[in-house]
């Protein structure tokens, strides 16, 4: 594995482990833990992978979407968007793995 990919997992499985907090605040109905752990995905994906990267073209309208769910109060879309994205994350991450 090249050190670009060895960094781009690190990245990913960090989203990871956020989107198990973001997860588990939903589950919990903890609106306030929920929305500060998709404002941290935002943080994170801007600082691994820039604001006009493919990758935040990618996850940054998953994430929003999520976040307008929590800001309305819809805890059920919300969560469901939430499994929906870690399910896609944990299959990108099977691919890097990959090579």
């Amino acid at each position: 594995m090249t050190k670009q990919q060895e960094a781009m997992l690190t990245a990913l499985q960090d989203l990871a482990i956020t989107t198990d907090i973001l997860i588990k605040g939903l589950s919990d109905n903890d609106l306030d833990k929920a929305h500060e752990a998709v404002s941290i995905l935002l943080m994170q994906g801007m600082d691994f992978f820039g604001a006009q990267s493919t990758a935040m073209q990618q996850f940054f309208p998953v994430w929003d979407a999520i976040k307008r769910h929590i800001d309305q109060g819809d805890v059920p879309r919300a969560l469901g968007q939430a499994r929906t994205w870690k399910t896609q994350l944990h299959e990108v991450i099977s691919l890097v793995k990959q090579g």
